[in-house]
């Protein structure tokens, strides 16, 4: 009977024994930034995603290695990007001048943009950001993410730099901590 509990016992506890165990995510270390565009034409705004991702690890703590091979940890950044339709942006006015007069001490001439209220079709845009990080020379992940935005193009909001910045700190905001899902951002 004895030798039938420890079999029991010995059989309920073999899951918890093979179980994978990820490791627990880095909170500092070096870190280089490995990037991948999903599409060719992205090519000219990796850099910024780039370096979006490498401030909000640093702030979080880790030092970014630009040099591939020497850091302790990599970050895996996929970055894609496919227009999903059309929407509407105002038109932006120009900037002010004061223009000098036509003859020595007569005349003056100042230009004041108003606003036009008009507002143009522009291509709205799905930015994705994913984040795996993990131990060099190691296959597991120990942290991973994903992040996601629609911006019109050609705006503000919708710059390179402005995109990379506002996912790579949604993403990284609760680092150490695993998103649940996708972080969608407006």
């Amino acid at each position: 009977m004895r030798n039938g509990w420890i079999t029991a016992f010995a059989l309920a506890l073999a899951p918890a024994w093979t179980a994978s165990v990820q490791a627990a995510p880095p909170t500092a270390g070096t870190v280089s930034i490995e990037a991948n565009a999903a599409s060719p034409e992205l090519g000219d705004s990796i850099p910024a995603f780039v370096n979006a991702i490498g401030d909000a690890l640093n702030v979080k703590g880790f030092t970014v290695l630009e040099e591939p091979g020497h850091a302790a940890f990599v970050a895996e950044l996929k970055v894609s990007r496919v227009e999903v339709g059309t929407g509407s942006a105002r038109v932006a006015t120009s900037h002010s001048e004061v223009l000098p007069g036509a003859s020595a001490g007569a005349g003056l001439g100042i230009i004041v943009p108003l606003p036009t209220g008009k507002s143009t079709l522009v291509p709205l845009q799905r930015t994705q950001v994913e984040i795996r990080i993990r131990r060099r020379g190691e296959d597991s992940v120990a942290w991973q993410g994903t992040a996601i935005t629609i911006r019109a193009a050609g705006t503000s909001r919708g710059q390179d730099n402005k995109v990379a910045s506002d996912l790579a700190q949604a993403l990284l905001a609760n680092y150490p901590a695993e998103p649940e899902g996708v972080i969608g951002l407006p």
